[in-house]
């Protein structure tokens, strides 16, 4: 019934109800399902460092790890970037003979194409002896991830060879394959397949991921035409958002602006954000600094605070951006100003003025490199 109710909170967003519960239960008599569902719900919602830190009070309870709590703990090494963890766990996993379990290798490949060590994803992906549309899915999504549409392509026939019959979720990991790859008439035959052979409606997620195809290839009038036919409401936030990105790739600051403007419309209407920076970057592009630090001004007033992770020397360290309490701090952000001086003399200027503020407004990683 615990076990029920953490996993309920957890995906309902009601993450402290969960973490009171899981801590005012006896960690003497948990069962693994307690122990899981409290693991994957601290990680679905962000809670990294307390995901491991339960992951590590198992073995303290002598209360051993099994494929699911692998499975659910893996996509933590990617939110915060370390590979070095993952490796840990994989380590774990085949000395616990759960490596060959196909939840636990469609983790693996998902964590480490995340991480960017594609060859290792792919070494465990080959070796994997059962796999299913999800594992597929997720090497796919790897291979697009990487600039390889062509295998991720031939993968995807493969999948069908074998039987597997794909999915809305691997139709979206394939036509980001072909967006990285610039396959662009490849992704629209298969999004126009997707109902009539495979008996998929596209979503507004496919339809993304087809306008920010063509955005890339520079078709900005095609792409602003299926941004308009999806509509306004909050769904449809990623079409304009790859609109917006592609239009600023390709200078074409008068339709960024009026792109931009609708995604600013419609975040405070539908409580989204992180548009505000790409407008603040088309007009610094623009060298309309006014209306940039405008924009970005009112984005600091709105924002919430973020945190960041770096690892150093295999220990992950978490911060709070604005934190300014380092015993450095002074130290480090005169090292900081040098480094943009440094960029601006070798001709970044534009990109340091449109991102400098950012560095300064509290991202701390340089915190725990010169500490």
């Amino acid at each position: 019934m615990e076990s029920y109710l953490i996993d309920m909170y957890s995906k309902t967003g009601l993450i402290k109800q969960a973490r009171v519960l899981f801590e005012k239960s006896d960690s003497l008599y948990r069962d693994q399902a307690t122990w899981n569902a409290a693991i994957s719900g601290y990680v679905q919602n962000g809670l990294i460092e307390a995901a491991f830190a339960i992951f590590r009070q198992m073995s303290e309870r002598n209360a051993l790890p099994n494929a699911v709590t692998i499975a659910s703990v893996l996509p933590a090494c990617s939110q915060v970037g370390s590979v070095t963890l993952g490796k840990q766990l994989h380590a774990f996993a085949i000395r616990q003979s759960l490596d060959e379990n196909v939840f636990v290798g469609t983790a693996l490949v998902d964590m480490y194409s995340k991480l960017g060590a594609l060859a290792s994803g792919e070494n465990v992906f080959s070796r994997m002896p059962t796999k299913t549309v999800v594992t597929y899915t997720s090497m796919i999504m790897a291979y697009g991830q990487h600039g390889m549409g062509d295998i991720a392509l031939s993968l995807f026939d493969e999948m069908q060879t074998l039987g597997f019959k794909p999915d809305a979720v691997t139709f979206v990991a394939v036509l980001s394959a072909c967006s990285y790859a610039g396959l662009v008439d490849e992704g629209i035959q298969i999004l126009e397949s997707m109902e009539d052979k495979y008996g998929i409606t596209p979503l507004n997620e496919h339809y993304a991921c087809v306008v920010d195809m063509l955005g890339r290839d520079g078709r900005l009038t095609e792409a602003f035409e299926l941004s308009k036919s999806l509509g306004e409401d909050g769904t449809t936030i990623q079409a304009w958002g790859a609109l917006l990105s592609a239009c600023k790739t390709h200078r074409e600051y008068e339709l960024a602006k009026f792109v931009a403007n609708k995604l600013v419309y419609m975040e405070s209407s539908f409580n989204k954000s992180g548009y505000h920076v790409l407008l603040s970057n088309v007009y610094a592009d623009e060298g309309k600094w006014e209306l940039a630090d405008r924009v970005r001004n009112d984005m600091r007033d709105k924002k919430e605070v973020g945190c960041s992770w770096i690892e150093i020397s295999g220990s992950v360290n978490y911060f709070a951006s604005k934190d300014q309490k380092h015993h450095d701090c002074e130290v480090i952000y005169e090292m900081l100003e040098k480094l943009v001086c440094d960029m601006e003399g070798a001709s970044l200027s534009t990109v340091c003025r449109s991102q400098t503020d950012e560095l300064f407004d509290g991202d701390t990683d340089l915190l725990q490199i010169c500490s």
